[in-house]
């Protein structure tokens, strides 16, 4: 396959994705006031799988996921867990899907039905995945720097409308428990671990050291983001309040109030919101299709990009009843019987038995 991203190209996508919809619901609020620490710890660990995904890369840089998975496993085995990994990223954008549709539901139009908001979510992932990688990366280019711009702005806004509270954050590490229950598994796969998904696909990227480079880079800003936007959030809201809230950096945002001129930005932040959770749904769309086609072995990924896209839209609707069940899959069930074993475990076992096979091929 030929490369067709530059290194800021791979940078954005991968930046985008790991931002996705976490930002949405905050990260680690179950830690409460130490919700920057868990973040922190979070990020250490998350770069450490992100490594160990560029290290597979770079000692295989003709292979992708499928065909890793199916010299390491064997053909029977590794086609099981392809079709594990396929049927997990349409899952998990189906899930991603549902975000959006309550968040702009609840947000900006209120009186449309979800289903239909979601719809049209869909109809513009199926798009971008027919319109191929390239493209997804040029859009990426041009979100990106809407995304930092908005950050930037609703961040001083905030500063500027005297709500944040500091003491809030105070006692410091004052329950290591929740800390750990937070990090382990939820806070380093439901962002970092995903980053599996770009194995799928990376040979259409970068080489193998450029692509460590944006994936390295891109992790560590990530974490940064997310130790920021904790400070600020339980700044703004207080523990309590920004563990129990479903948006907590939305709602943190809300209390922007200048000279009462300045106010009522709900718009330019779940625009932003929304940004990173469409990348990431396209992603994984275009993950899938790709796993499909490489699978069964089809040259053209765009035959399966409609099927795809249906079953994202129908597992959006009926993942969940409510946005509080929703939630509590995705924070208690997910992480531990998806997301471990699928985006940390079998990576680490492909890596050390790859390394073996490696030393024997060597000696022989």
């Amino acid at each position: 396959m030929i490369q067709v991203l530059s290194t800021w190209q791979t940078f954005c996508l991968m930046f985008l994705f790991q931002l996705g919809t976490t930002i949405v619901f905050g990260f680690a609020g179950g830690a409460k006031q130490d919700a920057w620490l868990a973040a922190l710890l979070s990020a250490i660990i998350g770069i450490g799988i992100v490594w160990m995904f560029t290290r597979l890369y770079e000692r295989n840089p003709g292979e992708t996921l499928v065909s890793l998975l199916q010299i390491t496993f064997g053909r029977h085995i590794g086609h099981l867990f392809t079709t594990f990994y396929t049927c997990t990223f349409i899952y998990e954008a189906g899930r991603i899907l549902r975000d959006l549709g309550e968040l702009m539901g609840t947000f900006l139009l209120p009186t449309t039905p979800a289903p239909l908001l979601m719809l049209l979510v869909v109809l513009l992932v199926a798009y971008a995945c027919y319109a191929g990688i390239e493209r997804i990366a040029r859009l990426a280019e041009l979100s990106i720097i809407i995304v930092f711009l908005f950050t930037c702005i609703q961040l001083i806004l905030l500063a500027f409308s005297d709500v944040i509270n500091f003491a809030w954050l105070l006692p410091v590490a004052s329950d290591w428990k929740s800390i750990g229950v937070t990090v382990l598994p939820l806070g380093f796969t439901t962002t970092f671990g995903e980053v599996i998904v770009f194995a799928v696909f990376w040979k259409l990227t970068v080489k193998p050291k450029k692509f460590r480079k944006a994936a390295l880079y891109s992790s560590l800003l990530v974490g940064v983001v997310f130790v920021i936007l904790d400070l600020i959030a339980v700044s703004t809201l207080g523990p309590d309040l920004f563990s129990r809230s479903y948006y907590p950096l939305l709602t943190s945002f809300q209390l922007i109030r200048i000279a009462d001129f300045i106010d009522n930005l709900d718009p330019f932040v779940v625009t932003t919101f929304i940004t990173g959770g469409l990348f990431k749904i396209i992603l994984y769309a275009y993950a899938a299709c790709t796993t499909i086609t490489t699978q069964w072995r089809t040259d053209n990924h765009r035959v399966v990009i409609i099927p795809v896209s249906l079953l994202i839209w129908f597992i959006s609707i009926y993942t969940a009843k409510n946005i509080a069940s929703h939630i509590f899959v995705g924070l208690r069930i997910v992480p531990w019987i998806v997301e471990l074993p699928l985006f940390v475990v079998i990576p680490m076992i492909v890596l050390l038995l790859n390394g073996i096979f490696k030393k024997r091929s060597v000696q022989h």
